[in-house]
């Protein structure tokens, strides 16, 4: 599998040495993925807060999308296949605000609009939610969120109610330093029908489209 390994199999320990806690932050994976981008690397795309990117996933092309690391915000990726067999990705990230979630929902909208033509509608999109979730008896539970109602609404007109749906929750509190919280998409340069997402805490994900 030709995917870059972003995750750390420990967290480093912060220290009194301002050098190596500085180390410690730029081996985050957004802030890896970040310095690529500065370092010229045009096959990742960013997503900063409150905003919602589209990508198609072509061979020598865009292999990466993420987003900024997630507090209490809600992150909503939609993959889909293309007429041309290569994947369609859309990933979003806003606030927990009433406002945010209507926006969320609405550039969903305007992205699935704008790529309709490419995407292949008979094959089963995959939305993959990454929203915050509570501490209860040891296990992390959802929060109170409309956000899967008002993306549903979106995806049901476009996909006549033929979509899976997967929710990983993560937990906002308490995170120990050089936490990673971004989400991130990376799909296998050799076979784009393969992906791995990273989320909140650097938590693996493998996904065969």
């Amino acid at each position: 599998m030709s995917i870059q390994n972003l995750t750390r199999n420990v967290l480093p320990a912060i220290t009194k040495n301002s050098l190596q806690n500085r180390t410690a932050v730029n081996n985050m994976p957004e802030m890896v993925l970040a310095r690529m981008i500065r370092e010229g690397d045009s096959n990742i795309v960013h997503v900063g807060m409150n905003e919602c990117k589209a990508v198609r996933i072509l061979p020598d092309r865009i292999n990466t999308i993420y987003t900024d690391g997630l507090a209490s915000c809600n992150a909503v990726g939609v993959v889909m296949k293309g007429k041309d067999g290569y994947p369609i990705t859309i990933l979003s990230h806003y606030t927990p605000l009433p406002v945010s979630k209507d926006l969320q929902a609405s550039t969903l909208k305007q992205q699935l609009e704008t790529y309709d033509y490419f995407i292949d509608k008979s094959k089963k999109p995959k939305v993959f939610y990454n929203v915050p979730g509570y501490e209860s008896e040891g296990t992390l539970k959802p929060c109170v969120n409309n956000i899967f109602e008002k993306i549903r609404s979106v995806m049901d007109k476009f996909f006549n109610k033929n979509y899976e749906e997967t929710t990983i929750l993560y937990q906002g509190k308490n995170r120990p330093p050089f936490f990673s919280s971004a989400n991130i998409f990376q799909f296998d340069t050799k076979n784009p029908n393969k992906l791995k997402i990273t989320t909140v805490g650097e938590k693996e994900h493998f996904i065969n489209l």
